[in-house]
């Protein structure tokens, strides 16, 4: 089966303006506990259901809407299940309908190995974007710092569209260290946008690794009320990581590529299909295939 592409955004990048209110509010949030906690309080409260609870292993967090739930987040909760590994799993569910919802919760009900935890929002965030996928890629990251409040347990943001090769938590424990944060960061490349992947990004329950995720989230709150045109997760942690390790207030280490594999290596924790081309790609399809003939 081949996905269909969804209406992408036209321009990829920022304006000159809108990078200079992004350097001002990542600036905001170092300065003070109290900038854009206005906006990140509206984001928490629109989130409704549950989330996980109790200090042990690593929360794996991942959100989608209800195109990308059907499409991916289904099979990459079976990937994860198949390999028989206890692992603990929340999904943020973006303005979700019904009919996914009850799915979402009767999926819960099924896993014997994932313990599956789910929220959801009606759709305030999604508005505040010019385009919702805005959205959709950070929410993870406002969602991380209650995780890590609810649990004081690491968290491990991933992509939805991801395929499982082996037990996630394993893997990252092996590599998980000592640092506040694990992050991919891509200094070859020239946009700001860019030098950091998001698709993989650990918070450790240290104090600064708390207060990054806070930190994180109040920023995208307060960009996200800027009605940004382009996607902000990646240029956010980018420039927060950029000031706070100058100012000795955090330790990153880098993420393996392993977690976050788009070239679909045979020994990586983790596929993931950046890109519809590689979504829809026979190596990646076979896969899925394959994952769901095993539960069918």
């Amino acid at each position: 089966m081949t996905a269909k592409h969804p209406s992408a955004i036209e321009r990829k990048n920022h304006s000159l303006l809108m990078r200079w209110r992004i350097g001002r509010c990542v600036a905001r949030v170092i300065a003070s506990d109290e900038a854009h906690a206005a906006d990140f309080s509206r984001i928490e409260k629109s989130i409704l259901g549950t989330l996980p609870e109790g200090e042990g292993a690593p929360v794996l967090l991942a959100a989608c809407n209800d195109l990308y739930y059907r499409e991916f987040a289904v099979t990459m909760l079976r990937s994860i299940e198949r390999h028989g590994q206890p692992e603990r799993f929340h999904l943020h569910l973006c303005g979700p309908s019904k009919d996914v919802l009850d799915d979402a919760r009767a999926l819960a009900a099924k896993l014997s190995n994932v313990d599956l935890t789910v929220t959801w929002d009606e759709g305030y965030g999604a508005s505040l974007p010019y385009y919702a996928p805005i959205y959709y890629t950070c929410v993870r990251f406002l969602v991380a710092p209650l995780i890590l409040k609810a649990t004081r347990s690491p968290v491990l943001c991933l992509d939805i569209d991801g395929i499982a090769r082996r037990p996630i938590t394993p893997a990252y424990e092996e590599v998980r260290g000592g640092s506040d944060i694990l992050l991919i960061k891509r200094p070859q490349k020239a946009s700001s946008v860019r030098k950091v992947l998001a698709s993989a990004l650990g918070f450790n329950p240290t104090q600064n690794g708390i207060r990054f995720a806070d930190r994180l989230a109040r920023a995208l709150a307060g960009m996200l009320s800027m009605r940004p045109r382009y996607h902000i997760d990646q240029i956010a942690v980018h420039r927060l990581v950029r000031s706070l390790e100058s100012r000795g207030e955090l330790a990153t280490e880098q993420m393996p590529r392993s977690f976050a594999d788009h070239d679909f290596e045979e020994g990586s924790a983790i596929w993931t299909a950046k890109g519809w081309k590689r979504k829809n790609s026979e190596a990646y399809r076979s896969e899925m295939a394959r994952i769901e003939a095993a539960i069918s």
